[in-house]
């Protein structure tokens, strides 16, 4: 699996290089690796299918039990199958609808790496790898989604998409975490095999709601559903790819996964049902009041996307088969009709429904895709939509927790699709020819591949569905529930309510069909498309957060450095103060008797310090300031020197001349000194005071305290034997932190070519 992952990243490096010399082809090329893993999965099949699932794991950071660990089960060959697959035709149809971009092996570059990164989500054993995976198609979607960067709404749609899947991982990071700590393991499949870990932990809720806000978000629920209609401002190839058939299915990866151990969670149950129903029936309404093609087919997505989660929240046998049904045929329908709308739009240059017509005489292979796509999404017999409609009806009907609301919502949703199916496969190649930005012609023949295979398959999955889908798909649902029996596909069942319900579809949806012109002209008018909703806050969200960015930048980095000292040192005082709070530890004060206890020498440095510091104070030039503040650095080396610290007295005797020679040569070349008024000095003074006083009560407190301390045992233990040193201090900065002093070494020698480069440029003005 590991060599999957490799090879994945391999064509992404590839990518551009082979752009250059083959900047036909590079396309076609590079599906030779989605099209070796699709055949790599289909040989593992069978050995996952007998044996239950197959791991393998490289050691890779030990520390924090973050191993390259893989896991290969009948859930995620599953998807693996779908990723490649249905990439292997992306590829091609790519490579022809960008024939001629300059920028054609970057955009190999982007699916590639986004290929792997789906690859690597699902058949990852490891919460902290599946989370690395997770990010990386983020970053990948975020390149694809702004490909065209030179268009403000690429861009923007872009950084939508990034922020609202990245703000979700992070909450899905922080519960794989608590996951993690709490069953002392990211293995997933140590995790799975013991799915009671989390019984009676008062943290499960916790976990499983974050966890779910990073599935949610990544599979566009409401209401953060609406990152993805706007993400349409992609090509065609990446909303065919990623919008209908991998990246939005992560999320529904990602809760199929990790049902077995939430799936008597009260919050991952109810969280699922609601917000999967609300998005379901939400989905297919607003799809009913748009004309662009993509943003239908985006809504309708997100409506599936809904059915999705509803299903795997419902926790019953047949709702997780009908989960994975509905998955399948989801992916061979939605990716058809992505691929048709890129045609579309390519060879006639829009994608208007209101103003398409009788496309199928110019076009009739994409009219053929997009017929038996149409009427798969109907649910019309004996396609594999059919299938998944009926088992769709069995577990909603069937449902424990409000079967009545839930089977009448997947209804509704259900004609809703069929009425829009009909506009998809009738309305647009049928009928007169209607008057176009581009003589229409049909399509390149590799933008025809991946929607003739992808729709035909729908129907022969149907037909032949107990052999074809019925292994894979009864061992993906056992993944995540025990099913208590096999999965049964089959085209006829009897004459039964639920096929009655499936007529009535079919009967309703083309009523809404033949309403639909009311229905658009009804939402224009009431401008239901334009009402708030949560993308409306983002939008507000966004200016309001880089206001307040503003407003702070401009306050802590105010080119003022007094300012920043006052910050810093405010800061330092509320964090020591703050720990010793927290702490509830007491301050014991040392003896102020014992403070009194001062030699007479002691006192002249005290002394000289105090009138140093006087001096600074109402100082009216520069050069008094600078003696006087070397006064008080001299007094405190003579006190190091006293109490037996030679060499922290030279370094800072060495300090404070080097300090005051520098200051007096640069006096010349500074502006002229401004005397700060008595208010300000006031205001000054306070953080100078509280900063002293702190530093005064926390040493004092200091010396109250045992000072037994392993670390400088050890340090006055080894220093000789294993540094052979004799000055323990030399020895700490030299051997044992050798690093660290390296580290500030280099500081100060960055800083003094700096500081060169500015006198030198100074110097030539």
């Amino acid at each position: 699996m590991i060599y999957v992952i490799l090879t994945g990243f391999l064509a992404a490096l590839l990518s551009v290089p082979l752009h250059k010399y083959f900047p036909k082809g590079v396309g076609t090329i590079l599906s030779i690796v989605p099209i070796g893993i699709f055949v790599w999965a289909i040989s593992r099949l069978e050995n996952v299918i007998e044996i239950g699932y197959v791991t393998e794991s490289y050691e890779w950071v030990k520390s924090i039990n973050l191993d390259l660990s893989f896991r290969l089960d009948g859930l995620s060959i599953f998807f693996v199958l779908l990723i490649s697959g249905v990439g292997f035709f992306i590829f091609n149809y790519a490579n022809s609808y960008l024939q001629n971009d300059p920028n054609k092996g970057r955009f190999f570059l982007y699916l590639s790496l986004f290929m792997t990164a789906m690859l690597g989500i699902v058949m990852s054993n490891n919460l902290l790898i599946l989370f690395i995976f997770w990010e990386l198609t983020s970053l990948s979607s975020y390149l694809l989604i702004g490909y065209y960067h030179h268009q403000e709404e690429s861009r923007k749609s872009a950084l939508m998409a990034m922020l609202v899947t990245v703000m979700g991982g992070l909450f899905m990071l922080a519960g794989f975490i608590l996951l993690g700590i709490e069953v002392g393991s990211f293995n997933i499949t140590e995790i799975l095999n013991n799915p009671t870990l989390l019984d009676g932990n008062q943290l499960k809720p916790i976990i499983a709601a974050l966890i779910l806000v990073g599935a949610l978000t990544k599979s566009a629920q409401f209401p953060f559903h609406f990152w993805l209609p706007n993400a349409m401002a992609a090509p065609a190839p990446v909303s065919a790819y990623l919008h209908s058939t991998t990246m939005v299915k992560a999320g529904v990866f990602l809760v199929a996964r990790l049902s077995p151990l939430f799936n008597n969670s009260d919050v991952w149950t109810l969280t699922l049902i609601h917000i999967g129903g609300i998005t379901m029936v939400y989905g297919a309404i607003i799809a009913i009041t748009h004309t662009d093609m993509k943003k239908v087919l985006a809504y309708t997505t997100i409506s599936a996307l809904g059915i999705m989660m509803l299903l795997l929240g419902m926790g019953t046998t047949i709702s997780v088969q009908a989960a994975m049904v509905f998955l399948l045929a989801h992916a061979l329908y939605k990716g058809t009709l992505f691929m048709v709308t890129g045609n579309v739009d390519h060879e006639a240059g829009s994608r208007d429904l209101s103003k398409l017509s009788g496309l199928g005489k110019k076009m009739p292979y994409t009219f053929y895709a997009a017929a038996l796509a149409s009427l798969s999404m109907a649910g019309v017999i004996p396609f594999f939509g059919f299938i998944a409609k009926e088992i769709l009806y069995g577990a909603a009907f069937s449902s424990s927790f409000a079967s009545s609301i839930i089977g009448f919502g997947t209804f509704v949703t259900g004609v809703m699709f069929a009425g829009l199916a009909f506009e998809f496969g009738h309305k647009i190649f049928t009928g007169k020819t209607s008057e176009t930005p581009k003589q229409v012609h049909e399509a390149p023949g590799p933008m025809l591949w991946g929607p003739i295979v992808l729709a035909t398959l729908g129907l022969i999955g149907g037909i032949f569905s107990e052999q074809l889908a019925q292994p894979i798909l009864h061992h993906s649902s056992n993944q995540i529930l025990d099913v208590e029996h096999v999965l049964e596909l089959g085209l006829w069942h009897g004459f039964t309510i639920i096929f009655a319900l499936s007529l009535l579809t079919l009967v309703f949806g083309y009523l809404l069909f033949k309403a639909r012109k009311r229905l658009l002209t009804f939402s224009d008018k009431h401008k239901l498309n334009q009402k708030p909703g949560p993308e409306n806050v983002y939008n507000k969200s966004i200016p309001a957060l880089l206001r307040v960015a503003k407003g702070q930048t401009k306050f802590f980095q105010s080119g003022i450095l007094r300012n920043y000292l006052i910050i810093i040192t405010l800061t330092l005082i509320s964090i020591i103060w703050l720990q010793v709070l927290l702490s509830n530890n007491s301050i014991h004060l040392q003896n102020f008797y014992e403070l009194t206890q001062l030699k007479w020498y002691e006192l002249v440095f005290v002394i000289l310090m105090g009138i140093g510091i006087a001096n600074t104070l109402v100082a009216k030039s520069r050069l008094t300031s600078i003696v006087s503040l070397g006064l008080i650095g001299y007094g405190t080396a003579a006190t190091f020197l006293y109490f037996g610290g030679p060499d922290v007295a030279m370094t800072q005797f060495l300090i404070e001349t080097l300090t005051i020679v520098l200051f007096v040569l640069t006096l010349n070349y500074l502006p002229k000194f401004i005397e700060i008024k008595r208010s300000n000095k006031i205001k000054l003074m306070i953080p100078a005071l509280l900063f002293g006083i702190t530093m005064t009560i926390i040493l004092l407190w200091i010396h109250t305290l045992p000072s037994a301390s392993p670390v400088r045992d050890f340090y006055a233990q080894s220093s000789y034997l294993l540094a052979k040193g004799r000055n323990v201090v030399n020895v700490i900065l030299v051997d044992f932190r050798g690093l660290d002093t390296m580290g500030e070494i280099t500081v100060l020698a960055i800083a003094s070519l700096g500081i060169f480069s500015m006198l030198k440029y100074i110097r030539s003005n």
